[in-house]
């Protein structure tokens, strides 16, 4: 065999490295057209959207939030409200008020998405009780009846979710917590325990919010001074979850009544108080806002600051205006602060009526001869006042937790 003579290469090996450089060379080249196109429409995407109304940001925490200001949450139309959190709103409410120094919204938000997330894992483990002969009769043979038990269960026993029993006989809008949802979600660098929990103002609140993430079709409902949540299914797209009942969930446990309960717990209503004030209906968005923007008011009237109620209880009256409350506590907080002008014509011609009758009726007593201090004494104890024994506003939805024992489900399980 030949040897191979070295240092002289074959001419056709050159002739075809050459070529494969130039092909490699018109992909590296083409590579780099399509990154440069990607990158193009992705900063387009990103301008296009930042000028959006309806965009989307992403926060630290990964959370999307609709909505930065409370501003901007009030000039939602009600079509465009149907689309935010109602947490979301929630803690929007509450920014600025006493309690809510720290408040971070995003942190919150980041919170419910994970104990959503852990009452998802549990209803799946155990939606099988709904067929299980040993469990089927406690849940009434209902897959909504079990995915709001589990619900209510995870979040209690598992999250930590509690009555602020420091407001069951003292309960004011002093601290926001008490009204808003941040007084059950601890912040960072929190536990469960550094919070002071929730009340029938929040809890319900809190339910909904989780159920909606589950795509549970809750909704909170009013009675006289007190707030639940309904699983308002009738025309749900899957028809296992076609069923309406009220949940009772601000006392330890689940407890379902029908409507007829709520006429005499808290207090006994008559249907004519019913219709009325609109008590034991599904609320819609705006009206979950009003209620919000209601306990706003509360708080800023028990600090003190009547102006800032006034206007909070006129913005509720204008998501609201059905429901009489809101005229009411705005009329009484626009007559204590003074030379308040609403923005809102109707409540504008409503407040220039009644300061003309209170000045009739000033000029009238004028004439009068001065009460004797008996009858002055008779007066100030038959005289109303803004708030029932306890801090309880008058006919408040916003009531602290039942007084009686909610009864207890039939059997305690253990999560497994």
């Amino acid at each position: 065999m030949s040897k191979k003579k070295r240092g002289k290469l074959d001419p056709r090996v050159g002739q075809k490295d050459a070529g494969g450089a130039v092909k490699s060379s018109k992909l590296l080249l083409g590579g780099f057209l399509v990154l440069a196109l990607g990158v193009v429409i992705t900063v387009a995407v990103i301008l296009f959207t930042a000028d959006s109304p309806e965009s989307n940001t992403p926060t630290k925490s990964g959370v999307v939030r609709k909505v930065h200001s409370l501003d901007e949450l009030l000039k939602l139309t009600p079509d465009k409200l149907a689309k935010i959190d109602i947490a979301e709103m929630n803690l929007l409410c509450a920014i600025g008020l006493p309690g809510a120094e720290n408040l971070d919204i995003a942190h919150c938000l980041a919170t419910l998405d994970k104990w959503a997330e852990r009452v998802k894992l549990q209803t799946q483990r155990h939606l099988y009780r709904v067929n299980d002969p040993k469990w089927a009769d406690h849940y009434r043979h209902s897959e909504p009846y079990l995915r709001a038990e589990f619900l209510l269960q995870v979040l209690q026993e598992d999250c930590g979710v509690k009555y602020d029993m420091t407001a069951a006989d003292n309960f004011a809008f002093n601290d926001s917590r008490v009204a808003f949802l941040h007084g059950m979600i601890p912040g960072p660098n929190q536990t469960i325990k550094d919070v002071p929990g929730g009340t029938c103002t929040s809890m319900p609140v809190m339910y909904v919010a989780i159920g909606r993430r589950l795509g549970y079709p809750l909704k909170l409902v009013t009675t006289d001074s007190h707030i639940f949540v309904r699983w308002d299914g009738m025309d749900h797209p899957n028809p296992a979850w076609r069923q309406r009942f009220n949940i009772e969930g601000t006392g330890h446990g689940f407890s379902v009544y029908e409507d007829d309960y709520y006429k005499t717990w808290p207090h006994k209503i008559t249907d004519q108080q019913v219709k009325a004030n609109r008590y034991l209906l599904s609320l819609t968005p705006a009206e979950e806002l009003a209620g919000f923007l209601a306990a706003r008011g509360h708080c800023g009237l028990d600090n003190n600051q009547i102006a800032f109620a006034a206007r909070c209880y006129e913005n509720a009256y204008r998501q609201d205006p059905l429901r009489p409350h809101y005229r009411n506590w705005f009329l009484n907080a626009a007559k204590r602060c003074g030379g308040y002008r609403p923005a809102t014509p109707e409540l504008a011609k409503l407040l220039s009526h009644h300061m003309r009758l209170a000045d009739a009726r000033r000029h009238n007593a004028n004439l009068m001869a001065p009460p004797s201090p008996s009858e002055t004494a008779a007066k100030m104890q038959t005289s109303g006042s803004p708030h029932l024994p306890g801090g309880q506003r008058q006919n408040s939805p916003l009531k602290h937790a039942p007084q009686h024992k909610i009864p207890k489900r039939p059997q305690r399980r253990v999560l497994k």
